[in-house]
């Protein structure tokens, strides 16, 4: 890994830390990752914030911010499947895909703007101007619910290695008591959309496990 994707990475990746130990330590063990995806999730209490590095035969979880916390290991699908579901506090390790439903297309800066006043504002004007920007008038008042009154949250950030260096994708999720939302979120500056759709917390960790398993298109240097 060059000193070019070595800035790529940490910016995409920490863009709130600068100079941190552990920070440091997981881009030295990135240099010979197919994939890293950083994970924060939050639900009342249970907090995590860490690094899931895959390789060819294991995936190691670098956790970030608790001090007491130490570095694992995961070598069988089904070590990491369980690491999936139990980071993002996951009980049910079936993923339903259930009915699909249309997803909302907004530009990302907007969103943004909106999620920064969502605890500001009321619940009608935010789903006013969800509504407004989606032209959904059924699904936005749920994805305002969700944004005003999450009791869970999480950011997911994703990087690949390619022939080319590394390609970098970002995800939300957002739930409340009745509903939850994937959220995929343009990761160039140059790109400005995001879309939402409904998805469950297990089929969320599904994917995740999917992703991490999955065998590498390149060969890691």
């Amino acid at each position: 890994m060059n000193n070019h994707d070595t800035l790529y990475l940490a910016h995409f990746l920490f863009p709130d830390t600068s100079g941190d130990k552990r920070v440091k330590e997981v881009l030295q063990k990135g240099v010979l990752a197919d994939r890293i995806c950083r994970l924060e999730f939050s639900e009342g209490d249970y907090v995590q914030d860490l690094c899931l590095l895959a390789y060819k035969d294991k995936v190691h979880l670098s956790y970030l911010k608790d001090p007491d916390a130490f570095s694992y290991e995961l070598k069988t699908p089904e070590e990491i499947k369980r690491a999936c579901y139990y980071l993002m506090n996951c009980f049910q390790q079936t993923a339903d895909m259930g009915q699909e439903n249309p997803a909302l297309l907004m530009s990302r800066r907007k969103y943004e703007e909106l999620q920064r006043q969502a605890a500001t504002c009321t619940l009608y004007f935010l789903s006013e101007r969800l509504a407004a920007e989606t032209g959904d008038v059924v699904h936005s008042p749920l994805l305002a619910k969700a944004m005003k009154n999450p009791t869970a949250t999480s950011e997911l950030r994703f990087c690949t290695r390619t022939k080319g260096g590394w390609s970098f994708e970002r995800a939300s999720y957002l739930e409340d008591i009745a509903d939850s939302w994937l959220i995929r979120i343009s990761s160039r500056v140059s790109e400005d959309w995001l879309i939402a759709a409904p998805f469950t917390r297990p089929q969320v960790c599904s994917a995740l496990h999917k992703w991490l398993v999955r065998p590498s298109q390149i060969s890691t240097p």
